[in-house]
């Protein structure tokens, strides 16, 4: 059973913006187009001159004819479209229910926590080819197919959604199956993994760059089965106090546990292309489950995409000293006595990596004494085993990494990985073990609690080779609940 609220706070709001979207639509969808036929992949490149020759005699004034049609639907869609968004909610949360809730879930033991981080590149397929991707509902199709884990078969009726009321809502708390695996703590170092496939039973994932209204959909749709609770739709677009926003954040939440409480930060500051996007900070509390002594287990999840722009580290690093305070504002208010943390994570796209002397800046913010990075062994210096997780959009469909096996393959040779991961900025070659620009993270901080959590595995995961110029990621986090659960 899934249920459902509308975006806005009376229906009539609600129709009048599914009415301004439909207008919308149609310029929307032939701009998309003109601009597939100007801009083309190197795979599209690589068939020869006549397909570039065909597509810009033919389809670049087919589609402009049909876009200035359609413009006065648009414009008068837009007239609506415009103004709700100051009255629509900051996300949308998609719940789905058991039409039977079972008993709340005891922890015991040691316990497993599974955290995906992956940025789709999931635009309107024009501005993805700007990325050497295309197709983008086609992307959407197969990804959302390799990352709808195993679970339970819950009873559905159709589709809907449950937007939260405002920046900050308490939600219910609907327990949801979920099969834990139990884990052992190991001595030594945890290993890095390059696996083919994404890891069973995740409990999150954490995406980005899902701006597609189409693709978000589809992935809502093939998701929900596994991960019944779905916050989608983050930040707000049109008229904003930053500025015009034609994109949302492009932030995807979807958890096997229920949320409690969930608020979108938005930056100030970002200016160039990023400020086209109402990038920021989205900040979850969820609930796991319950002690035998029935203290409840929570844990907070943090995802975020940073600014772009290579050469604005200082706007990067004064969105990681906002992030830092709003974690802390968030987890201030909505803390509450009683509760036992099993983890807090940060997640996303922060556009910088840990090896190029370019984002030395970043690589010694205070964030890093605050969140742990699995894969540093210090500002500067990744630790062996870890990878870049950018591509070098040029090279997106050679062999060597147009398939998970060949990717793997690829990933782990230190000579194979230099071709096809981007550099670090400026360009070292000379690095013993080269790493390339590790963009993507997933850092924890260490439990205050007496339960220590620990880090069992940090996987880098090819299975959407070709699909994304990303490589996603993965950290499997365990959580020690042996002994006195007291606080």
């Amino acid at each position: 059973m899934l249920q459902c609220e509308s975006p806005f706070s009376c229906l009539f709001l609600h129709t009048l913006f599914s009415l301004s979207c439909v207008l919308l639509f149609p310029s929307y969808w032939f701009i998309d187009r003109l601009l597939s036929c100007v801009v083309l992949t190197s795979r599209e490149r690589s068939q020869g001159p006549a397909l570039r020759i065909l597509s810009l005699v033919l389809g670049v004034p087919f589609f402009l004819l049909l876009f200035l049609l359609s413009l006065p639907l648009s414009v008068l869609g837009f007239v609506f479209w415009a103004p709700l968004h100051r009255a629509r909610r900051p996300f949308c949360y998609q719940r789905h229910l058991q039409t039977h809730s079972p008993p709340e879930k005891i922890l015991q033991g040691d316990c497993l926590f599974i955290f995906i981080s992956a940025n789709l590149c999931l635009l309107p397929d024009g501005l993805a080819r700007f990325s050497n991707l295309s197709h983008t509902q086609h992307r959407t199709s197969l990804i959302s197919k390799f990352l709808s884990l195993p679970a339970e078969p819950v009873q559905t009726s159709s589709e809907d959604s449950l937007p939260i009321c405002s920046t900050e809502d308490v939600l219910p708390i609907l327990e949801t199956p979920d099969k834990k695996e139990q884990v052992k703590h190991g001595e030594g170092d945890f290993p890095f993994d390059v696996s083919l496939v994404f890891p069973q039973n995740a409990d999150f994932l954490c995406l980005q760059e899902v701006f597609d209204g189409r693709a978000s959909r589809k992935l809502r749709r093939c998701l929900a089965p596994s991960f019944p609770h779905i916050l989608y739709d983050v930040g707000p677009s049109g008229p904003h106090s930053g500025g015009f926003k034609f994109f949302n954040s492009g932030l995807f939440l979807a958890s096997r546990h229920p949320l409690i409480n969930a608020k979108y930060y938005f930056y100030p500051n970002a200016r160039g292309e990023d400020a086209l996007a109402s990038k920021g900070l989205l900040c979850v509390k969820v609930h796991i489950g319950l002690t035998e002594q029935k203290q409840r287990i929570v844990g907070y999840i943090n995802c975020t995409h940073l600014h772009a722009p290579e050469s604005d580290a200082t706007i990067r690093c004064d969105q990681m000293s906002f992030l830092l305070q709003w974690v802390s504002d968030f987890q201030t208010q909505h803390r509450e006595d009683g509760e036992l943390v099993a983890f807090d994570v940060l997640c996303g796209d922060l556009n910088f990596d840990n090896c190029s002397s370019d984002d030395c800046l970043e690589q010694k913010h205070k964030l890093f004494s605050i969140y742990k990075d699995p894969c540093r062994d210090r500002a500067g210096r990744d630790r062996p085993g870890a990878v870049g997780t950018l591509l070098r959009p040029e090279s997106l469909y050679h062999e060597a990494v147009n398939t998970p096996a060949s990717m793997k393959s690829t990933l782990q040779s230190d000579a194979e990985r230099k071709l096809y991961v981007a550099p670090p900025i400026p360009q070292d070659d000379d690095d013993t073990h080269w790493t390339g620009r590790r963009i993507d993270y997933i850092l924890y901080r260490d439990s205050d609690s007496v339960h220590p959590v620990a880090v069992d595995k940090f996987q880098f995961i090819t299975q959407l080779a070709g699909l994304s110029d990303h490589i996603p990621v993965s950290l499997h986090l365990s959580l020690s609940l042996s002994g006195n659960t007291s606080l």
